[in-house]
């Protein structure tokens, strides 16, 4: 029992000192979205400025379709993304034509077939996928180092999201990763390496706010 207490006391302790640990930036001085069937090229970076070696879940290939606050297991490690006019946040609603975030799996693989040798009995058969997919994505920043990334989007609708923006008209563009201890503490914990010392990020950081030009030419 005095052992499990130590335990969760350093993990606690890491996950208060994680919010100044990490840095998101945007390396993009501007966004400028110019054709209503362009993508635009969103560049950012990760850093660990603490001493210690980090372990976060990113998935950079794409943002999270889901416009609410709250993060859902099979959306962990989808950065999220916020359009601000001026120092307004602007609603995202839904959009129900263009698609969802692909989690696309092979069960045939060998990478999931080993996976599910392992850890079958740990996890319902959703629960499982969302186990091997997190396992991943899971990145590893040493003291100092920074990772860059390059993920596209669509404005203003991004498969489910939809946000109103005026042609012709100016907002900042925000981003953040969010990883509650809720959803690590279910699906990587059990399958973590029980030797490794390494922190595991749980928390929200954001990024630098960009300027955002909206001026479609063919927007009608």
């Amino acid at each position: 029992m005095k052992y499990t207490y130590i335990f969760f006391a350093i993990l606690v302790f890491n996950i208060c000192l994680a919010q100044n640990d990490l840095e998101l930036k945007i390396i993009n001085d501007t966004i400028k979205k110019v054709s209503i069937f362009d993508d635009n090229n969103i560049v950012y970076t990760l850093k660990n400025v603490s001493d210690k070696n980090y372990l976060i879940i990113l998935d950079s290939d794409e943002f999270n379709e889901d416009g609410y606050n709250f993060v859902e297991p099979r959306f962990l490690g989808l950065p999220d993304y916020y359009i601000f006019e001026k120092n307004i946040l602007l609603k995202s609603d839904q959009a129900f034509h263009n698609g969802q975030n692909k989690f696309d799996l092979d069960h045939t693989h060998i990478d999931f077939r080993r996976f599910e040798k392992s850890f079958s009995q740990l996890f319902s058969d959703e629960d499982l996928e969302i186990a091997f997919r997190i396992s991943k994505n899971v990145i590893k920043l040493k003291p100092g180092e920074e990772k860059f990334f390059l993920t596209k989007v669509n404005f203003p609708s991004y498969k489910s999201r939809f946000i109103y923006l005026k042609n012709k008209s100016e907002y900042y563009f925000q981003m953040s990763v969010q990883i509650p201890k809720d959803i690590i503490g279910k699906y990587y914990q059990p399958i973590r390496e029980k030797n490794n010392k390494d922190s595991i990020f749980v928390g929200q950081i954001f990024s630098n706010k960009v300027p955002l030009h909206y001026e479609v030419y063919n927007d009608k």
